[in-house]
């Protein structure tokens, strides 16, 4: 990233709760992932950040880089019609929640150039978002228009809308 010019404000370690093993048992169990949070450069100072947002949401404390959080399981995992998961890297809502909330203003914009299933979009319009999403494979972008066209409840963020007009 940071030869193609960005600048790297943050990453983030996924520490996957319930990872999946290694059966052979030929390396390690991957039990995490990293995200990177970056500006357009180093001199770029207009990002968002909502502090106040994730603190309130990290009930009242500053919110570390690394977010246990557990690997898409039970009614959140989508299904073939085959019965099987839908996509292997399937992300959790809670990891796009975080992102989405963290870095984006209501009514902003979210990009996924991988959009698989799309739980990026699914978040962003539960939290009143706009997004975009790129997907090659006509069976993700399927599974992904009926998933967003089923949601009707948006998350509740009467309490995070008015910190966030405090951010801007």
């Amino acid at each position: 990233m940071l030869n193609l010019g960005f600048w790297i404000l943050n990453d983030v370690t996924w520490h996957k709760t319930n990872p999946m093993p290694n059966f052979l048992g030929t390396r390690f169990t991957n039990a995490t992932e990293t995200l990177l949070w970056c500006s357009k450069s180093a001199e770029s100072k207009k990002y968002t950040f909502n502090h106040k947002i994730m603190k309130k949401y990290n009930g009242d404390k500053q919110m570390t880089s690394v977010w246990q959080i557990g690997l898409c399981i039970g009614e959140e995992r989508i299904k073939g019609a085959d019965g099987k998961k839908a996509h292997s890297t399937q992300k959790p809502e809670e990891l796009l929640k975080r992102v989405i909330l963290s870095s984006t203003n209501r009514d902003g914009i979210v990009l996924d150039p991988f959009f698989g299933t799309g739980t990026t979009g699914a978040v962003a319009k539960k939290l009143g978002r706009k997004y975009i999403g790129i997907e090659r494979e006509q069976e993700y972008i399927d599974i992904a228009q009926k998933r967003i066209d089923s949601i009707n409840v948006l998350w509740k963020e009467a309490d995070w809308v008015e910190e966030e007009k405090e951010n801007r």
